[in-house]
């Protein structure tokens, strides 16, 4: 019988999105990020976000720049969806022009950036559920999130949030669906389908573990 290919099973971004819902929702139910959506997250809570994830977001870019000539992942070299300058800029906002000082790394952002460079170094093929969780999420919903914390700390419009604002995509909705064509256009075969659910479900606890850091130095419960 002929072996599976890309084009005969479903689209790996719904393989993937089916395979990490568990760990996709427990992300979203630690301490910390139920205060962030509850509007309860102080604005210095959240400011420590963008610290940790800075860490987290430099490592994948830069990961995603290393392979860019990669014959399978290289396609997900995307300039448009970087996020490391933004983070920069709300730091500078956040904290102003000495914010590189607040720039302290933990035992999360370490571990989330080690398996990073794994990716980089031994499995490039890895690099797709890391790009899809840090990316597609914000792609969709990011506009509203930024909304909501916009009024929780009555910021100027625009003003701490560059993170979710993708200045050089001019039509989000239309780019969505062609970034998961990409994506899904990644040659896998059935044997690695399993293997990518299970990074993303890593990526996930990764992501996990430094918001409950965060709530634990918030005092959250």
């Amino acid at each position: 019988m002929p072996a599976e290919t890309t084009a005969d099973r479903e689209p790996l971004s719904r393989l993937l999105y089916q395979g990490t819902t568990a760990a996709h929702q427990a992300a979203e139910q630690t301490p910390y990020m139920l205060a962030m959506f509850q509007g309860r997250l102080t604005r210095e809570a959240y400011s420590r976000w963008l610290v940790r994830f800075h860490f987290v977001y430099s490592a994948l870019e830069a990961t995603s720049e290393a392979l860019r000539d990669d014959p399978a992942v290289g396609r997900l070299r995307l300039p448009e969806l970087d996020r490391t300058e933004a983070i920069e800029r709300d730091l500078a906002y956040f904290h102003g022009r000495d914010w590189r000082a607040e720039l302290s790394p933990s035992p999360g952002t370490d571990a989330y950036v080690a398996r990073l460079r794994h990716v980089r170094e031994e499995w490039p093929l890895g690099l797709v559920p890391h790009h899809w969780i840090r990316y597609a999420g914000y792609l969709h919903g990011g506009a509203t999130l930024a909304k909501m914390l916009t009024a929780t700390y009555g910021l100027p419009e625009g003003e701490g949030m560059r993170f979710y604002d993708f200045a050089g995509i001019e039509d989000r909705p239309a780019f969505i669906p062609g970034y998961h064509d990409r994506m899904n256009a990644v040659p896998t075969g059935p044997e690695d389908v399993g293997a990518l659910v299970a990074e993303g479900t890593r990526a996930f606890e990764a992501n996990t573990a430094i918001t409950i850091e965060l709530g634990d130095e918030a005092g959250l419960a």
